[in-house]
Order: structure tokens, then sequence, then C-alpha cells
């Protein structure tokens, strides 16, 4: 596997010169309570009627999770499908929808496959992360098509004016990885440069197909900044680059590497005037990914490139000290290139929404309107009311109800005829309905968060071989999915806890057979403890029994418990050291089958802040 030390190279070039950056004591503003992604409005979450969960940056560096998945993945209701380690294909379940039923955005901006119509979260560097926001249940109404399980945030890490920060790490399985990140001011504004690396040698993921390790490499960039115009307006600016490359086993024989390379740029002005304000947005995202080895040269692999241009304006309104409301048009033109020949390669999405909302101390109200128009698929009308009441301090209870659509991919809809398979161009959207009861409450120094949902999914894509046995894609299925989730938090005797239980059913609802991959039962307890200067973290999480596919019917997969532990240690002001072990015990299990999970992995890093 090709190694590029590109990355590493610019953080090694960009260190001395950040080092002379301009000095402040200006710290970054404490924001972990204010949420943007549910109504795309900055609000306080103990306002909102959603479930959410926020990952900041200090989560991040005491967790012991080595990928986007695997923090995902410790999100009550999330569940995580992994073909092998961190650098594999894997798929996220929110709530029990399928894949691609949740949406991904990294700074407002979708990064989806257009032709797959689902993330791939291994190419996303954790390194770059400020925070994610992620919202369960359906926001369709004010995010557009594949907001049906959720909406999930990525949010570029920023640091304050003058700030530095490195990690170095090394671990089992080869592991590497640097990260440079450093501030620059400039007037009333700074401009946050991150560059960072990381690869491993990985292990043998598909026991059976070949003997090998599989592993991987990934290199980004990113800068992310903000400029004071005057008391009113800012301007905002990002621009990404991402590359990598991953080992994996084919049992078919055929391609055995891949290869991605990202970019992404953006461009927004907003305005605050106290009882309006506005954001003007254009940005673009191109994902190239590539299929190649095994006697394949990259040249001859296979090719497949999304570029996707999105633009939007927003405006909110403060009617009344109770009353606001938020309008906003988006406009997204997707384009694919690949040597596959697609018979339709661009397509464009025009949207309009109106949000209105009111809150009395007491009584909050909540309702968003949205129409999409897609080309050459259909257009779509989806809705989110929710209503909810304030109990008593720090407790509210809501009922919110809310519909959610996927509009078919390029690969559904336009993917050529080659005497195997073929896409279906006369498909519709995906389409769902969702109601849920959430309770936010705390009793005696514990926070405790229950919901109860229910979600009914019509004309999923499924491809189907006709008399030919060529397979094509048809509006066929019915999905049921019903569950309820408990989160409780507290802190006592020391230490801060966290116990997750969460009860899913998702099944076909024609055969009543079972989702493939979705356990019924999943549960985590998280402990931790912070002294002066030492930071320790243990988790336990346990997954349960779920089916999944094995021609010709179905194989039911094992339940699993695994224990994952972490420790930081502030050496000085400025370093301190971590180490981080996932699967402690090296317990074997399986996510995807005939993938083996991830072995016991542990990383040691020391970090500099400045």
């Amino acid at each position: 596997m090709k190694k590029t030390l590109l990355a590493l190279t610019i953080a090694s070039s960009l260190t001395p010169v950040l080092t002379l950056a301009n000095q402040t004591t200006n710290n970054v503003d404490e924001t972990e309570n204010m949420i943007v992604t549910a109504n795309r409005t900055s609000q306080s979450s103990t306002d909102l009627l959603s479930s959410v969960k926020v990952i900041s940056r200090v989560d991040i560096n005491l967790s012991s999770a080595n990928s986007v998945a695997e923090l995902l993945n410790d999100v009550n209701g999330l569940q995580m499908s992994q073909s092998g380690g961190a650098g594999q294909t894997t798929s996220i379940f929110s709530r029990g929808t399928n894949a691609g039923h949740t949406l991904v955005i990294i700074d407002g901006q979708r990064i989806s496959s257009a032709t797959l119509g689902q993330t791939n979260f291994a190419n996303i560097s954790v390194e770059q992360i400020e925070r994610i926001e992620v919202i369960k249940g359906p926001r369709a109404a004010l995010w557009g098509s594949d907001a049906i399980g959720g909406v999930i945030q990525i949010f570029t890490r920023q640091l304050a004016a003058g700030e530095i920060a490195a990690d170095l790490g090394f671990g089992n399985m080869n592991q590497k990885q640097l990260s440079v990140s450093a501030a620059l001011a400039h007037g009333d504004g700074s401009t946050t440069f991150t560059a960072s690396a990381k690869s491993s040698d990985g292990y043998d993921v598909f026991q059976g197909a070949e003997d090998d390790d599989d592993g991987y490499n990934r290199e980004s960039l990113s800068f992310v900044g903000q400029q004071a115009i005057n008391t009113h307006w800012q301007l905002n600016w990002l621009a990404k680059y991402n590359q990598g490359e991953s080992d994996y086993d084919n049992a078919y024989g055929g391609a055995n590497e891949s290869s991605f390379e990202n970019q992404q740029w953006q461009l927004s002005a907003s305005q605050d005037e106290g009882d309006w304000n506005q954001n003007l947005f254009i940005g673009q995202q191109i994902n190239e990914s590539r299929s190649f080895g095994n006697g394949i040269p990259e040249k001859d692999g296979t090719f497949f490139e999304t570029t996707r241009l999105q633009a939007s304006w927003l405006v909110g309104l403060q009617l009344t000290k109770q009353l606001t409301t938020n309008i906003g048009f988006d406009f997204i033109d997707e384009k694919v290139d690949s040597k596959t020949p697609y018979d339709v390669t661009q397509r464009d999405n025009k949207a309009a929404f109106a949000r209105f909302a009111f809150d009395n101390d007491t009584i909050i109200l909540d309702g968003a309107l949205r129409y999409d128009d897609i080309e050459g698929v259909d257009s779509e009308v989806t809705y989110n009311l929710s209503a909810g009441f304030r109990f008593a301090q720090n407790s509210l209870v809501s009922l919110n109800f809310g519909s959610g659509f996927k509009a078919p991919s390029f690969n559904d809809l336009y993917f050529p005829n080659n005497g195997l398979s073929y896409g279906n161009p006369d498909l519709v959207a995906e389409t769902s309905d969702s109601i849920e009861l959430l309770i936010k409450s705390e009793f005696s120094g514990v926070n405790i968060e229950l919901s109860i949902f229910d979600t009914e999914i019509e004309n999923l894509i499924e491809w189907q071989p006709d008399a030919n046995f060529a397979y094509h894609p048809v509006n066929v299925n019915k999905a049921e999915i019903n569950g309820a989730e408990l989160t409780l938090d507290s802190a006592f005797l020391g230490l801060n806890h966290q116990v997750q239980l969460s009860y899913l059913d998702a099944k076909d609802s024609d055969t009543n057979e079972p989702l493939i991959r979705r356990a019924k039962h999943t549960a985590s307890y998280q402990v931790s403890k912070s002294w002066e200067k030492l930071n320790l973290l243990a988790s336990v999480n346990y997954l349960g029994e779920r089916e999944d596919s094995e021609w010709p019917g179905t194989v039911t997969l094992p339940s699993h418990t695994l224990v994952n532990v972490s420790a930081a240690y502030q050496v000085t002001t400025d370093w301190s050291v971590a180490l981080k072990v996932n699967n402690l015990f090296d317990k074997d299990y399986v996510t995807n089958n005939n993938y083996t999970g991830q072995p016991a992995q542990y990383l040691f890093t020391v970090s500099y802040r400045k």
C-alpha cells in the first residue's frame, strides 16, 4: 500500500512559522450547550424538542475511539456495522433506519456519494473535528433528503487566535499519527490551520479470503476562519483536503485496494441586526474514489467522482418576545463522473422552507414545512410538528411528529445496463412518517432522557432480479420501526456515570422479518474521573444479537460486550500524555457477517498545547 507523507511534510513546515503566531489570552467560548443543527439556527439544547447528543473536542481527546464511526457508536440509538477496522467500509444506523437515511454534513455541506447515496465515515479525519452534533429523528423539513433517521453535523476544528496544538501518537499494528493545528490572528478575526496524517498496518479483516493485513493511511489539511467586518457583518471561510488509501479483502478475487481524494471549500457571510439575522452561503465538495490492486493498476481500476455545489440563504426573525420564524432557500447541483457511462450525470435540487416557534417559558410549539424539487425524480413536501411542556425546572416533555424522504441515488436511477444490472429512472423517493414522545428531566442529581418512537418507511428501494437474473432497483419494500432509548447521567461517589439503554424493533412490514444488522437490545455504561492532572474513562458496551445476510437466507450474529479505557495526564502546563485502549480484553466479535471485529488496539499520544 502506497504511503504518502503529504500532511506530515506540511505539518513539519508549518510548525516553526505558526510558533511565531501572535499569542493572545482569548479563550474559545464554551458552545456545547448551543445547538445549530436541529433547526439551522443557534439554540440552547435545553429549549430543543429533539433528542440531541454533542461530542465535544474534550470528549474526542479523552475517548478511546479511533474513528468517527466509533465516536458515533457511543451515541444511544446509533448502531455501527463495519467490514473490519477503522479504515474499512462502515455503516451507521440511526434508530434502525438504513445507512443512507441519516444525513451527514460537514460545516453545513452534504458529503455523501451521489452514486452510492451513503457517506464513507472511514474517510473523515477525527483530528480535524472540533465537535459533532447528532440530532435523532426526522429533520427533512429543515435539511431535505436523507434526514429520515437523523442528522449528523461535523464542525471543523478551530482554535483561539494564537493557540498551537500538536499531537503525536504510536500504537500496536504499527499505528502512527501526527496532527498540528495553529490559529493566526488578523484584526477582528482568525484562521486555524490543521494538518494531520494517520496510518496503520491493520489486521486481516476477512478470514478465508486473503491471508494478509489490511492497513490504511490518511492525510488531511484544513483552513477555517472568520473575519468581523463591523458590528453586524462577519465573513467565514473554509477549505479542506483529504486523501488516503485502504487495503481490503476480496472474497471473489479482483481489486483489493481503494483510494479516495476529497476537496471542500465554502464562503459565507452572516449579518446580525438583533431582531433579525441572515446568512448567505456557497460551497463545493468533490469526492473521488478508486478501486484497484491484486494485479489491477490504479489507472485501470474503477473511478467514481461526486461534485456537489451548494448554496443557501437563511433568514431568522424575532417577531415578538415569544414568537420566532426562520425561512430558507437551498440549491444543490450534483454531478457524477466515472469510467462507467451513466445515462444521466447531473441533477439539481431546489428547496424552500419555513419554520415558526412559540415559547412562553411553559409551552413550546415548533413547526416547519419544506418543499424540495429534485430534477429527474419528483417533488417532496415534508414537515415537523412539535409541542412541548416545561413541567418543572430543567424538565420538559414533548410530542413530535415528522416526515422524511430519501431521493434515489444515481446508481439507483441511472446505472448503465451491463447485462447484469441496471438503474430504474422511474423510481420515486423513499418516504417516512415518525412520531416520538420525548422526556428530559433532572431528578435528585440525575439527568434523564427518555425517548419512545415509531417510524414507518414506504417505497424502500431494493435491487431485485428479473426473469433473466438481471438486477434492477424497484420501490417495493416497507419497514416498521419502533423503539425506546433511556439515558441517565449523574455524578456521585466522586465519579461521573452514564448509563444508556435502548430497545429497537425494526422489521420488514410485508415479511415481518427483522432488518439486518440491527440489534434489538444495546446498553452501555461509562464512568469517568477527573483529578487536577489526571483524567480516566472506562466504558462497557453491549450489542445484542441481530440478523445478517448469508445466502440463501440470513444468519444470527452473536451478541458481544466490549470494554474500552483511556487515561490522560497533564505533565506540565503545555504537555500531556494519553493512553487509549479499545477492546481491552481482545474480545472476538463481528458487526458484519464474515468480517472480524477490531482486535485489542492501543494508542499512546503525546500532546502539546500553547
